[in-house]
Parts: C-alpha cells; sequence; structure tokens
C-alpha cells in the first residue's frame, strides 16, 4: 500500500487558530507576523497550506487579500540574492498588476531595484537611479504601498536556507513591520539551526519584535496519530500490531507516520534514513538514477535542467512513477521533492564519481543562463562539489557582478569571502578578478558596512592589510576603513594609520588616490570633531578642513565635497561654538548631495545642528523634509533612521510625545545594531521623565547587551553622538531637581565627577553645556539634602565640595557666548545656584521668572521649561505668593503629562500638597474623627511625619512653605490630640501607625 497524504491536517488546531488571529489582526489594520519552528517533517508546510486555503474560502469581509509564497532552497552557503523574495514579487506582480506594484514602489528609483526581480517594473526613463535605493528599503515602500488597500499575505518557507541577503532583508521587516494590512508567515526547521548559523542572529532580532508570534509545532500525540492514521487508511483494514508500531517508532512526527504506514507489513528499517529511503528504494533503477539525479540539483530542479542533466529518453516515465510513490510532485515549470529528508537522503546515495558528474553538468547547463542570479548562484555551488575550483570561481565573480547589480550588499560580501576563500586555489586569480586579493578583502569590508555588520568589515579590513603589497591606493583605502570603523565600534581610534594612509598617498594623482586624500583629510578633522580628548587641535582641524575642501572643489567630486562640508559644519558647530555659522556649509552641503543617500546624510547633521540651536520646531520641519525624501527614495534605514531619531529627540525637547514616540520606536528598529543605543537612551529618557519607570526597565533590560558593549567600547563621557541623553543620568538628574524624589545613590560622587567630566572636558560644546546644566542640578540637590549617599537620611555636605563645584560652574558659565542657547542656559543655572545659596526668596522669584520666560517658547527642552515653572512656584511660595504659586502648580499638574513630562506634574501636584495648597480648606479639622494619629488634619500629619524623620521646626517650615511659629501650632495641637508629652513620644505614636512612614 502506497499511503498518500492526509487529507485533512490532525492535531494543529491551536497554531491554526493563532494563524488565523494574526490573520484577523491584518484584516483589521495591524500588521502580524508568525514564525513557525519545528523539526523537520513536523508538518510546517501542511499548517501553512491548510491556513492559506482557509483564508482563500473566508468571507471575513475587510480589504481583498493578495497572497504571495517564497520558498527558500537549499543552494549552497550564498545562495542567489533575494532568492524567495523575488517569487514573493512575482506573485505580487501576478496578483495586483504591473503598473500597480509600479505606483507601489513610489519612485523610479525603487522600481528600478524591484526590477531585478520583476524586470517589467522598470521604469521607461532608465534605471541609473536604482542604485540610489536598497532592496530592502525598496520592498518596505512597495509593502506598506500596497497592505494601505489590500491585505497582503506574504508566506516565506524553510528560513534555514535562506541567502544571505534575504535574512538581512528579514532584519529590516521583523523590525519594521508597519503596512497596514499585512500578515507575515515564515517556517524554519530547528533541528539545523545550531548556534553558529546565519539564521540565529535573524531570530534574535525577530525575537525584539511585538508583532512578532512564535509558534512551536510539537511532535503529535498517540492519540492524534491515531487519527492520522486512520485519515490515511482512508476507511482499510490495520492491525492493531501495526498502529502500535507506527505510534512507536514515528515519534509523533506526521511525515514519518506516512512513510511508516506505507510499509504495511514489510520488515521495519533499522534506521531512520532507511525509513526515508523506502519508498525510493521500491523504485525501478531508471528511477532511482533521475530521481538522485534531481537531488543532486536541488530541493526544485527545473524541467529544462533536469532534462539536459538527466539526458534519458525514459524520463517522463520516471517522473511519473516517482510522483506515483509520492517522492516527487509538479512544481511550476519543474519538479520539487515532496520532502526535504528524503531529498537528503537520496542525495547521500550518489557515488562519489557520480555526484562529480552529475554536478559538473548541472554547472555547466545553469552557467549558460547568465542573467540569471539563481542559475549563478547554484552554478557556483555546483563547480564548488564538482571540484573545478577555477570555474567555481569564475561563477563567483559573475555572480558578484550580478548581486552588484541587483543591490544585494549582504550577498555581495559573502561571495567576495568566497572569493578571498578560493583565491590560494586559483593560480591566476588576479587576472581572472582584475585586482588583487587585498582589494577584494576592501571590497568586502565595504560590503560589510553597508549591511550594518561593522565587526566583520574590520576583519576584512585587517585580512586586507596582511595581505596588501605595493598597492598604495589599495593599502591606504584598507587603512583609513580599519581606522573608520575602529571609530564606530569602539568611539576611539588611533590617527596614526590615517597619517600613514596620507603618505602612502603623497605624489599621486590619480583621481581615486586624490578622492581618497580628501577622505583622510576629512577623517582626520571630524575624528577632532568627534573623539575626546580631541587627537588634533582646533586650529589643525579647521586647517585639514579647508584642504579636503580646495581639495575636493579640484577634484569636482561632488560627495566627497559634500561630506568635506558637512564636517566643517560639525567643527564649527562643536568645536568653534558657533552653531549658527555652522548651518553656511551644511545648507550648502544639502544643495549639492548627488544622490538620495548622500541628502539622507547631510540631513542626519543638518537636524543635529539646528536641534543644538534649540530650534526644536525648525528642527522638526527640516529633519522632516529629509525624512519624507528617503521615505520616497526607499532610504529609511541607515542614516534614515538616525534623522528619525533626531526629529523624534526635536520633538520630545518641544513637548509633543505623540509624534515624537512612533519616530523614536521605529527608528530604534531601523538602526543598525551599533547605533541603536541612540534610540534606546533617548526612549529611556523619555520613559525616565514621563514616569513610567517599568517601560524604561523593561526596555533597557531587553537591550542590555548591546548596551553593554556601547559603554565597554566607548568608556563613561559624553553624550552620545553630541544630542541624545542618557536614561540612567537623567534618573538622577530628574531627582536631583531637589523638588521630586528624593534620590539614594552610593555613586553619588561617580555621577557629580561624570556631569563634571562632561562640562569640562573637551567635549562637543552641547555635552559641555549640558554637563554644566547637570551639574547645577546636582550641586543644589545635594545642598538641599535630597540627592543622598543611601536611604538612612540626608547625606553630609562635605562628602561633596559643593562650594568648589560652584566656582568651578560659576567661571565656565561666565565664558559662555551670548548667543544661541547659552543665554537661556546661563540663565537656569544662576537661578539654580540662587536656591542653592538660599538667596531671597524675591531675588530667586525674579531669577526664575526671567529664565521662565526665557525658554517659554523652546530653547531649551521641554522638561527644563517645567523645571523652571516647579522652582519659580517654589520660589513664590517662599516669598509667601501662594495664589500664583498654586495657578503656576495646577498649570504644571495639567500640561506636564501632555509634554511628556509626567515625572515632574507629580512633583508638582506633592509640591502642592506640601504647601498645603490642597489642604487649605481641611485644616480646620472637619470630618477628621477617632483618636491619637487619626484625630490629625491633613496638615497635622504632614508635620509629624516629617518629626519622625527628625526635622527642626525651622527645617519643617521650609518643607511645608510655612513659617516655624505655624510649625509650633500644629506640634502644640498634634501634642494634644495624640496624647503624647513630647516630640519623641509623637513621633513613636506616627511609626507604630505607619511603619513605612508614608503620612498617607
Amino acid at each position: 500500500m502506497s499511503a498518500p497524504a492526509a487529507p485533512r491536517m490532525v492535531g494543529r488546531e491551536p497554531e491554526l487558530g493563532t494563524l488565523l488571529a494574526a490573520y484577523a489582526d491584518g484584516q483589521r489594520g495591524h500588521t502580524r507576523a508568525v514564525l513557525l519552528r519545528g523539526e523537520a517533517g513536523i508538518g510546517k508546510t501542511r499548517l501553512v497550506q491548510t491556513f492559506l486555503d482557509r483564508i482563500a474560502t473566508s468571507d471575513a469581509g475587510g480589504p481583498p487579500v493578495v497572497t504571495a509564497i517564497g520558498q527558500c532552497v537549499d543552494a549552497g552557503t550564498i545562495g542567489a540574492p533575494f532568492g524567495p523574495v523575488r517569487r514573493v514579487l512575482r506573485d505580487l506582480a501576478s496578483a495586483v498588476g504591473i503598473a500597480a506594484l509600479r505606483e507601489a514602489a513610489g519612485s523610479p528609483a525603487a522600481a528600478a531595484t524591484l526590477s531585478a526581480a520583476v524586470p517589467a517594473l522598470r521604469p521607461d526613463t532608465g534605471d541609473a537611479a536604482a542604485a540610489e535605493v536598497g532592496f530592502a528599503d525598496a520592498l518596505e515602500v512597495a509593502l506598506e504601498s500596497l497592505s494601505a488597500t489590500r491585505h497582503v499575505v506574504i508566506v516565506i518557507e524553510d528560513l534555514q536556507w535562506a541567502d544571505a541577503s534575504t535574512l538581512t532583508l528579514l532584519k529590516s521587516l521583523a523590525g519594521t513591520l508597519r503596512g497596514h494590512h499585512l500578515t507575515i508567515v515564515a517556517t524554519y526547521r530547528s533541528d539545523d539551526v545550531d548556534r553558529f548559523h546565519p539564521l540565529r542572529p535573524v531570530l534574535a532580532e525577530l525575537d525584539r519584535t511585538r508583532e512578532m508570534t512564535h509558534v512551536d509545532l510539537l511532535p503529535l500525540t498517540p492519540e492524534q496519530i491515531h487519527d492520522q492514521i486512520a485519515l490515511l487508511a482512508q476507511g482499510g483494514a490495520l492491525s492493531d500490531a501495526l498502529r502500535a508500531v507506527v505510534v512507536e517508532r514515528s515519534g509523533g512526527i506526521p511525515f514519518l507516520v506516512e512513510e511508516l504506514l506505507d510499509l504495511g507489513d514489510a520488515p521495519l528499517p533499522a534506521t531512520l534514513r532507511e525509513l526515508v529511503l523506502a519508498r525510493y528504494l521500491r523504485l525501478s533503477g531508471d528511477t532511482q538514477l533521475v530521481v538522485r539525479t534531481m537531488a543532486a540539483g536541488g530541493m526544485r530542479v527545473d524541467d529544462e535542467a533536469l532534462t539536459a542533466v538527466a539526458a534519458t529518453g525514459a524520463l517522463d516515465h520516471a517522473l511519473r512513477e516517482a510522483i506515483d510513490a509520492h517522492i516527487v510532485q509538479t512544481d511550476d515549470d519543474g519538479y520539487a521533492f515532496r520532502h526535504a529528508l528524503t531529498r537528503e537522503a537520496v542525495n547521500d546515495e550518489l557515488l562519489p564519481s557520480e555526484r562529480v558528474r552529475v554536478h559538473r553538468r548541472y554547472a555547466e547547463i545553469l552557467t549558460g543562463r547568465a542573467d540569471d542570479p539563481d542559475a549563478i548562484a547554484a552554478a557556483s555551488e555546483h563547480w564548488l562539489v564538482a571540484r573545478d575550483i577555477p570555474r567555481a570561481f569564475d561563477a563567483s565573480i559573475t555572480a558578484l557582478e550580478l548581486s552588484r547589480a541587483t543591490i544585494a550588499p549582504a550577498t555581495t560580501a559573502r561571495i567576495l569571502e568566497r572569493l578571498t576563500e578560493l583565491w590560494a586555489e586559483v593560480p591566476d586569480a588576479a587576472t581572472r578578478t582584475g585586482g588583487s586579493l587585498a582589494a577584494l578583502h576592501r571590497d568586502a569590508a565595504r560590503a560589510w558596512v553597508v549591511v550594518g555588520e561593522d565587526s566583520r568589515a574590520l576583519r576584512a579590513a585587517e585580512e586586507g592589510l596582511a595581505e596588501v603589497a605595493d598597492e598604495p591606493i589599495v593599502h591606504a583605502a584598507l587603512l583609513q576603513q580599519k581606522c573608520v570603523l575602529q571609530s564606530n565600534i569602539t568611539g576611539r581610534a588611533e590617527d596614526s594609520a590615517l597619517h600613514e594612509a596620507a603618505t602612502l598617498l603623497e605624489g599621486i594623482e590619480e583621481p581615486a588616490a586624490k578622492a581618497l586624500r580628501t577622505r583622510i583629510l576629512t577623517n582626520l578633522a571630524l575624528g577632532g570633531v568627534q573623539s575626546a580628548p580631541p587627537t588634533r587641535d582646533p586650529a589643525a582641524i579647521a586647517d585639514g578642513l579647508r584642504r579636503s575642501i580646495a581639495l575636493a572643489e579640484e577634484l569636482d567630486d561632488a560627495t566627497e565635497l559634500v561630506v568635506a562640508l558637512v564636517s566643517e559644519g560639525a567643527r564649527l558647530a562643536h568645536v568653534d561654538e558657533d552653531e549658527a555659522a555652522a548651518l553656511e556649509p551644511l545648507e550648502r552641503a544639502d544643495a549639492l548631495a548627488p544622490d538620495a543617500g548622500v541628502h539622507t546624510w547631510v540631513g542626519a547633521w543638518h537636524t543635529e545642528v539646528v536641534t543644538h540651536l534649540g530650534r526644536y520646531d525648525a528642527a522638526s520641519e527640516v529633519g522632516r523634509r529629509y525624512l519624507n525624501e528617503a521615505t520616497a527614495a526607499g532610504l529609511e534605514g541607515g542614516n534614515g533612521a538616525i534623522v528619525a531619531g533626531l526629529v523624534a529627540f526635536a520633538e520630545f525637547c518641544a513637548g509633543r510625545p505623540g509624534e515624537g514616540l512612533p519616530l523614536a520606536r521605529r527608528a530604534t528598529r531601523l538602526m543598525a545594531p551599533g547605533s541603536r543605543p541612540l534610540t534606546l537612551k533617548l526612549l529611556g529618557t523619555f520613559y525616565t521623565w514621563n514616569d513610567e519607570p517599568q517601560l524604561r526597565d523593561e526596555l533597557l533590560a531587553s537591550e542590555k547587551p548591546s548596551l553593554d558593549a556601547w559603554y565597554q567600547g566607548r568608556g563613561e563621557g559624553g553624550t552620545l553622538f553630541l544630542t541624545w541623553s542618557d536614561a540612567s543620568t537623567d534618573a538622577v538628574l530628574a531627582a536631583a531637581a531637589g523638588l521630586g524624589d528624593a534620590f539614594a545613590d552610593p555613586d553619588r560622587a561617580a555621577r557629580v565627577a561624570k556631569a563634571r567630566h562632561e562640562m569640562t572636558g573637551a567635549w562637543p560644546v552641547v555635552t559641555r553645556r549640558y554637563g554644566a546644566v547637570a551639574l547645577s542640578l546636582l550641586a543644589r540637590a545635594i545642598d538641599a539634602g535630597t540627592f543622598r549617599v543611601d536611604g538612612t537620611g540626608p547625606a553630609a555636605a562635605e562628602q561633596v565640595d559643593t562650594a568648589a563645584l560652584w566656582a568651578e560652574i560659576d567661571a565656565i558659565v561666565d565664558a559662555w557666548p551670548p548667543r544661541g542657547v547659552f543665554p537661556a542656559a546661563t540663565a537656569f543655572i544662576r537661578a539654580v545656584h540662587a536656591d542653592a545659596q538660599g538667596a531671597p526668596a524675591a531675588d530667586r522669584v525674579a531669577r526664575w521668572r526671567e529664565t521662565e520666560a526665557m525658554i517659554a517658547d523652546g530653547v531649551m527642552a521641554v522638561r527644563q521649561r517645567h523645571l523652571a515653572r516647579l522652582s519659580l512656584a517654589a520660589a513664590l511660595l517662599q516669598a509667601g505668593d501662594r495664589r500664583e504659586a498654586g495657578e503656576i502648580l495646577a498649570r504644571i499638574v495639567a500640561e506636564a503629562p501632555e509634554h511628556g513630562v509626567a515625572r515632574i506634574g507629580r512633583w508638582a501636584g506633592e509640591l502642592a500638597r506640601r504647601a498645603g495648597l490642597d489642604a487649605d480648606t481641611a485644616d480646620d479639622g472637619a470630618g477628621v474623627t477617632g483618636t491619637g494619629v487619626a484625630a490629625l488634619t491633613a496638615r497635622e500629619q504632614q508635620v509629624l511625619s516629617l518629626i519622625a524623620d527628625g526635622l527642626t521646626n525651622t527645617q519643617i517650615g521650609g518643607e511645608l512653605f510655612i513659617s516655624p511659629k505655624t510649625v509650633s501650632v500644629h506640634v502644640s495641637a498634634i501634642l494634644a490630640k495624640t496624647g503624647a508629652a513630647n516630640r519623641t513620644e509623637a513621633a513613636t505614636l506616627y511609626r507604630a501607625v505607619t511603619p513605612s512612614g508614608d503620612p498617607g
């Protein structure tokens, strides 16, 4: 008996329910993705097919459904770039039409990029712009557009065989998933993915995505196996003994249930391999030969290739026999194995000589398909198995050209690595490639940078340096790559490599050498801008950039000129402290940028500098212009993500969290792993000030490895990328405002030292300004006793010499220029200092009123604005103006949560309560009943809680903004109502009733 597949699925109702729930969410406009994982034969494909059949016949309303399926194939370690994704695009083109898919691409450049998969998409205007758009970005834009009016369901099977470019794309899609009606289902064989498998880091990315649901397919239970047996038998009589054997030997794997049942009463194989081969071994000799030949070609082989390689007149008869035996099935214009386990077992049956001969024939056939990326990638793998290294080398070169043409940097990098690995086995490798081994390593490093794999890029550059001979331009390029990559990875690098590279290029007048020399000059200057301490003095940095700009202008090289101009803008903003002047070269670079990719990079710096000026509305407007252009060009990753994060930062500073949060979250998902800490810290800071510690802690805990790696590489100095704030530091500053939560920190001195280092170190101006504001708040908190060493009480002021700190802060602030953000920051710090010194209340009111007016419409971030208002209210209370103080506090309570600083709103409410603004009408004792502590009014309980903390009447008056005489009246009432003989006895009674020390 030859058992057919069961007519319906058994035992997967919960898993099917998960898929259908994801589909239902997609119908409602919520993107969802489901990842199915399980061992070979567990039924992943059957489950997916059942799901597709179900939604094809459902009538749940909503947008029309479009289904696209991509199948990864076992094509070796490289594979054709975007193999399954190109199949998905072809399905989409068939479903919606070429015109609709071209429109969904959003731009001619993106359509040209996608035409690598669907040639009919190529715009009539040409494809010159295609190189500007990454395939992943172009696909994402198209999916978002299509899913606005259609429900797009995408299935990608067997991720364990996905090519490098597809894996990179999956990481991007896993983080962005922004379609309106989009459902993604992917499968992989868990038993094939060990910790070294290239899919493993992709799975780690998927685990971070909330829209992603993981489904583990487990073996069937004995009861479910019996159900499957009944379906397979189709009413036929089976012995109890056979049923028991199938249950025992199958291990609950549906595929093995079918194979075992197919044996009937035949002897059971001794091994799993023999079981899988049982059907194959019952085939005729000619058919076995055809099936072995097909197995060498992979899971799927097209009819043309199989006919040419098999070279038998009985091919149709053999294929029919294999199909009838449920080993092979038809698949579009070719044939596919019904199960991967069968193909793998049959492939192992090839004799060594047969293996070489068949693979050589496949390689010859596929090499002739010079325009087919799938064929060329497969040909390279076949030549390797056929032990023809030179021809494998040549096929890899052709595959490299196709990969570059289809904008597949991950595949390009892997092919370049293969060429470097095969180099020593090909005597004339330099002639075949037209270059050197060192040049291949240089190109591989560039490709890995594009993918965001800086560590692999650095290894490629170092390997190239080990191989480079008499090639000064290649040698200099590798040195430049190494230095820049070390800086990207660790935050620091030695300039010596750049100087050595510049020396190598001296006297070489080739344009490539001049362009590289321009970039090196720029790197040296930009390194001086970004590093701390700087590796060069300001005069040298300025001179280097002038030379770089002049050389780029001489070469008429737009890209190098733009890079040099942006670096000059960074210098003016961060070294010479002239941020306004920095806009001129940035605006010039904006006009000169030769393509969308460079323009987006300019946008990141342009947006950042406008943000530094405290012009948050303008920064948002500028950044969104760049962001819209990047989106239209399909370039939202990389620098597009940096721009999105900077716009989010500007929105947070302006008090528009509803605008900033989606951008910050999206930027975090889109950024390369090495840059993700930028927006993680931004989000963490937002959650800190918005009084959402749980969200902050969850975020930082989930990304702890990347944050730890960042700090280990960069040390503890400075704000990241000059404008991004720090959640851990801000957690301290929020407490250290002196108006809110007391903060217990055993590393208080270290916190102070860090802020002082930021204020005084050789940092960009924005970092030093941030450090001065932070240090002033810390010093005020220490003077006020709210920044404590431990939880036992106010720390001794002698532990940190705040007088010396204030002297240093004053000296720094006195030297600030009267432009940009400096006047507002100066006023803020002077007002904080007046608070710390205990200046007369009227003087403090005047200072805070002036500061609040200066920053009311921007300049400083919204949290500083609300802190200034809160400080003004406190000063007004000290001055006895309870009415205006109450109005300001009520305004903060109402507005702070809307502005994303709910923590300050909570403080304002607590300050109003401490000042008795909400208890003025309740202090007469009306409605208070009971005895002892319960008989006290709300104000009296406040006073008693501070008595229990050991405060004097004067200190209590300062805390509650009332006079010591009024405190004395309250103390007398407390003693009378509680029956306590003295303050100590009253405090004991209070602690007995409220052991936590919380007045309630």
